[in-house]
C-alpha cells in the first residue's frame, strides 16, 4: 500500500503501477477469508495508515486519493478472473463464486 501511494505524485488518476499493486492484493487467497464488506473496510484502513506512514497530509487531495484507490481496490476485488486464473471445479464447470470453490476452506 505504500508503495502504491508513494507512486501517486501529482497524477490525478491511478497508474498502471498502483492498479498492479492493487491487484496483487485482491489476487491473494487471504481475499477469501473476508466477507467482500470487511475486505473493503480492511483496505480503507490499510490505506488510510500507509498514507500516515508515507506522510501524506489530511486534506481534500488525500481523501481523493485514498477514495480513487478504495474504488480500484472494490473493481479488482469484484473483478471476474480469467480464463486462466478461473477454478475449475472437479466436473469442469467454471465456479460462480469462491464460497463454490473451495468449501473445504471453511472446515479449517
Amino acid at each position: 500500500m505504500r508503495t502504491a501511494l508513494r507512486l501517486s505524485g501529482t497524477t490525478p488518476g491511478v497508474t498502471s503501477e498502483q492498479r498492479a499493486i492493487i491487484n496483487q492484493i485482491c489476487s491473494s487467497p487471504e481475499k477469501q477469508t473476508f466477507a467482500p464488506e470487511d475486505f473493503v473496510i480492511a483496505i480503507k484502513l490499510a490505506l488510510t495508515n500507509a498514507a500516515n506512514e508515507v506522510g501524506i497530509r489530511p486534506g481534500s487531495d488525500r481523501n481523493e486519493l485514498l477514495a480513487r484507490l478504495v474504488s480500484v481496490c472494490i473493481e479488482e476485488f469484484f473483478r471476474a478472473p480469467s480464463a486462466s486464473e478461473a477454478p475449475q471445479s472437479s466436473r469442469g464447470i467454471r465456479a460462480s463464486s469462491p464460497k463454490e470453490i473451495r468449501p473445504e476452506a471453511a472446515d479449517r
